[in-house]
């Protein structure tokens, strides 16, 4: 089996959303020999990190009722590039979301639609006080799309 390719980009400016960052990269490393995993950040990631990638991860926070000014950097830099290369590309994100993420979900799935991405899980909004729980539930998520991914069925 062929190795596939799975890019995370995440905005994680607090002690919470740097863990679950880091427990989405500790999860994906190790997850399949068949899996390769790069995680990077909204301000790293460009146009260039999407050579041969089979899916892709957004991580943001939401800002003022909207996803982080950074991945909207990120989608502002690359926007017309990747809609010129990266029709179809499997994706998932989450929004870890103070009040309820419905700004961040309507814009980012906006951006989706004019990339002509294919969103294959609902995204996973981790809303109101932080909750330890929110560790589980991005595990789960990213894990499910990886074995999607791994197994060719996105």
């Amino acid at each position: 089996m062929k190795p596939k390719n799975i890019l995370y980009i995440h905005h994680s400016p607090s002690t919470n959303t740097i863990k679950l960052s880091n427990h989405v990269e500790n999860n994906l490393c190790n997850f399949s020999q068949n899996i390769n995993f790069k995680m990077l950040s909204s301000l790293e990631a460009n146009t260039s990190s999407f050579h041969l990638i089979d899916g892709l991860i957004i991580g943001t926070t939401e800002n003022f009722g909207y996803m982080s000014g950074l991945t909207k950097d990120f989608f502002d830099r690359c926007y017309d590039e990747l809609r010129e290369k990266t029709q179809g590309l499997p994706i998932v994100y989450y929004v870890r979301a103070g009040l309820d993420g419905e700004g961040s979900k309507l814009a980012i799935n906006k951006i989706l639609k004019g990339l002509s991405w294919k969103q294959v899980l609902p995204p996973l909004i981790l809303k109101g006080v932080w909750s330890d729980d929110y560790i589980d539930q991005i595990e789960e998520y990213v894990l499910t799309f990886a074995n999607g991914i791994e197994l060719g069925i996105y």
